[in-house]
């Protein structure tokens, strides 16, 4: 299938310039649209040019796309309020999205890390917001983060031969170590206090708010290996309102083994773009 790449710039109402990508099919498959919106101050490219690679590989099997530098980020003006305040900069990218490819009548937003916690937040309540895909999403605390250490970090290191071997050859420092693990147990029973916002709740506490609210379709991409995942992961296992919130409202969700937080090589890229493309084909 042959693909057009086009670059192009386009404004909000303050004039600030925006930079985007559209990877167009001569062929579409359905009516749907790709939006990928990156995590974090990062842009259109992503780590490991990862969002190029899903892009032109969805774009191959028929689904336009748009990649596209927040403002303040990349080739864009203005400046950068953190993942917490991009629902603009994605609303105002889903109308220039489908101005531009008139076959397409909805978008699928696909999000990594903060990305996904971003269409949470606000970015999927767009109109035509259809399919959310939340891979590895953010919902970070001191808390939960020394929450994760002491579950996962730790006793995985318990199971490794290193780990035993390094004790017995007098390799490692048993004071620093426990120390840092005391540390995480603390914090771990410990509140993060929350940050003054209008809705002055936790992110993640206004993250469940939003995917309550979303009435399209929802995918889960969780790596294996990669904390932030399995953050996430305790947080939805553990506590009854996300229990609930995903049992109701998570379409379908994907676990795929070995992988890091980016997908970094190309079997986890491939994988990641393959497993998109297919839900999106399958939910229009």
């Amino acid at each position: 299938m042959n693909i057009q790449e086009t670059t192009f710039t386009f404004n909000d109402a303050e004039q600030n310039l925006r930079v985007g990508i559209i990877h167009n099919p001569d062929q579409c498959i359905g009516n749907v649209g790709l939006l990928i919106v990156v995590g974090g101050p990062q842009y259109r490219i992503g780590a490991h040019r990862q969002y190029v690679h899903m892009a032109r590989h969805c774009a191959g099997m028929g689904i336009p796309v748009m990649r596209f530098d927040y403002q303040g980020i990349g080739d864009s003006d203005g400046s950068y309020g953190g993942f917490e305040h991009v629902s603009t900069d994605i609303h105002i990218a889903i109308d220039e999205f489908l101005d531009r490819v008139p076959d397409i009548q909805s978008i699928a937003i696909w999000g990594l890390c903060e990305g996904a916690s971003a269409l949470l937040l606000g970015g999927a309540e767009h109109k035509s917001a259809s399919h959310i895909i939340l891979a590895n999403p953010w919902v970070r605390s001191e808390s939960g983060l020394a929450r994760a250490y002491v579950k996962h970090y730790y006793l995985d290191r318990l199971k490794s031969r290193d780990f035993w071997r390094k004790i017995f050859s007098g390799g490692f420092n048993i004071k620093a170590a426990l120390s840092g693990f005391l540390s995480n147990i603390k914090k771990a029973f410990t509140s993060s206090p929350s940050v003054p916002e209008e809705d002055n709740r936790p992110f993640p506490e206004r993250m469940v708010s939003g995917l309550r609210k979303f009435q399209g379709k929802s995918l889960l991409i969780l790596s294996e290996n990669d904390l932030v995942a399995r953050e996430f992961n305790d947080l939805i296992s553990t506590d009854s309102d996300w229990k609930k919130t995903i049992r109701d409202k998570i379409s379908h969700r994907i676990d795929i083994a070995d992988t890091d937080h980016t997908f970094s090589t190309e079997r986890w890229r491939l994988k990641v773009a393959e497993d998109t493309a297919n839900w999106i084909l399958s939910e229009q």
